[in-house]
């Protein structure tokens, strides 16, 4: 280690005399007037690093005229090397008016210009090297991301335009996609984001860029293809809850459900996805997963009546198995509870929906709750009213079990008005037995006689109707 310390001592005070005798001898060629050599000098000293006694050198040669333009741009060069940015500029300015088409130089000091700072003198500098040199791409691209930096972001899209018009670089597709996505062109996104992705296929960012492009665009199936090929974790809520819609438009009901429970995980919140969840699931008839949603929802929103109706219509048809048998014998019944809870929810936010009812006497009947299937059917009569004809199946199933409880339990006279009504859409023998038999059983005599004779009409050999006449001295 010694060796090599000793070894790089020596190397640099050789280096140092070296260029201190080249200051020397450059000194001594300007005292002599061989400005040649000078600047021959100079050129080498400055090479060499010694940018210090490379500035005197040139000041010197350009106190007297020195017929060269490389005068004022070594200064600048011997300058920048000092970090003088500011006098570098003056000095490259100066040889720029002298070799106004130096391209290099033109370079040299539009990157200075960006060192200060001076980001509208740098554009301008690489403006005047592509009028020199239209298919001068790097100057499109220095320009470019000046402007991008600035958020700029309309100027820099035309200028990454122009130098993709000379090179194609992932860099450069990344960043005009981005630029067009500030200023909302989407067109243009997505088109120069299909370009890149042509020959960058696995460049993530780009994907996403053009999967927003073309989501606003209305573009769903392109929207889903891309931003189903990005991870997850670079993608916000927001993007994932419109992958979820771009395959929900292009009816992929199946990806549509997977990243919308992606959004419902990453954003508990946004509670109206649950509907969206819940909605897919029931269409396709997994009412289990349906049933899951709507709980959600209806927690989230314990007003949302329809949460609650589906609620319990996906636990009144949730299906049987071996599995939940054998886990729990008492599974149907515990479903049937469930729809019974969320249903009655639904009913008392609102209690002017048929469907609910129905499905209420539909759970009620599974259940063996005979009472409360009776008062459903009352509700469901209530309900009606006066419109009759536009629900007659269900006025016809609730005045049946009304009017054959009442009859079952021998409450004559309460059985009678429901199967009047039903006399006006079932007049068959059936229903004027049993008014036949209310009627006589509740002392009505000429009522019973009045059906008698109605079912004798039909039937003159009716054993039943000749028998109440008999009885009652009328036959």
């Amino acid at each position: 280690m010694k060796r090599i310390t000793l070894f790089l001592m020596v190397v640099f005070f050789a280096v140092s005399v070296f260029a201190q005798d080249k200051a020397d001898e450059a000194q001594k060629a300007i005292t002599k007037k061989d400005y040649k050599k000078a600047f021959t000098l100079g050129k080498e000293i400055l090479d060499s690093g010694n940018a210090n006694d490379a500035l005197g050198v040139f000041i010197n040669l350009r106190e007297v005229n020195y017929p060269d333009s490389k005068v004022y741009e070594y200064l600048g060069d011997a300058y920048a090397k000092m970090g003088v940015n500011e006098l570098a500029i003056m000095n490259f300015e100066e040889a720029e008016k002298i070799d106004s088409l130096n391209i290099d130089l033109k370079f040299k000091n539009a990157q200075l210009m960006v060192k200060q700072k001076k980001y509208t003198d740098a554009i301008n500098k690489y403006l005047n090297i592509v009028k020199i040199d239209p298919n001068n791409a790097a100057a499109y691209l220095e320009a470019a991301t000046i402007m991008y930096q600035a958020k700029r972001y309309a100027d820099a899209a035309l200028l990454y335009e122009k130098y993709l018009d000379k090179d194609q670089t992932k860099d450069a597709y990344l960043k005009i996609s981005r630029a067009l996505l500030e200023i909302r062109n989407f067109e243009k996104v997505y088109s120069f984001g299909v370009a890149g992705l042509q020959k960058f296929p696995d460049e993530v960012q780009l994907l996403k860029n053009t999967a927003i492009a073309a989501y606003a665009l209305k573009k769903y199936e392109d929207a889903a293809k891309y931003y189903s090929q990005v991870s997850d974790t670079l993608l916000t809520v927001n993007e994932l809850e419109n992958t979820a819609r771009s395959f929900q438009m292009i009816k992929d009901e199946t990806n549509s459900m997977k990243y919308f429970e992606k959004v419902v995980k990453a954003d508990s919140s946004r509670s109206s996805i649950y509907m969206e969840l819940a909605n897919g699931f029931f269409r396709d008839k997994k009412y289990d997963e349906a049933a899951k949603y709507y709980e959600a929802k209806a927690k989230a929103d314990s007003t949302n009546e329809t949460a609650w109706r589906y609620l319990g219509f996906s636990y009144y048809q949730f299906k049987e198995n071996a599995d939940s048998n054998a886990a729990n014998p008492n599974f149907k019944r515990n479903q049937l509870e469930k729809a019974r809870v969320a249903l009655l929810r639904s009913v008392a936010l609102n209690d002017t929906n048929f469907t609910n009812r129905n499905f209420l006497i539909q759970v009620y009947t599974a259940l063996d709750s005979t009472q409360a299937l009776l008062n459903q059917h009352k509700e469901m009569l209530s309900l009606i009213g006066n419109r009759e004809s536009e629900y007659k199946d269900q006025y016809i199933s609730s005045n049946s079990a009304l009017g054959y409880n009442a009859y079952d339990r021998k409450a004559y006279a309460a059985a009678i008005p429901y199967y009047l009504r039903l006399l006006k859409y079932k007049s068959d023998m059936s229903t004027l037995k049993i008014l036949m038999s209310c009627y006589l059983q509740s002392g009505n005599n000429e009522e019973a006689i009045n059906y008698a004779r109605r079912i004798l009409r039909i039937d003159p050999n009716d054993k039943d109707a000749k028998k109440v006449l008999r009885a009652l001295s009328a036959d």
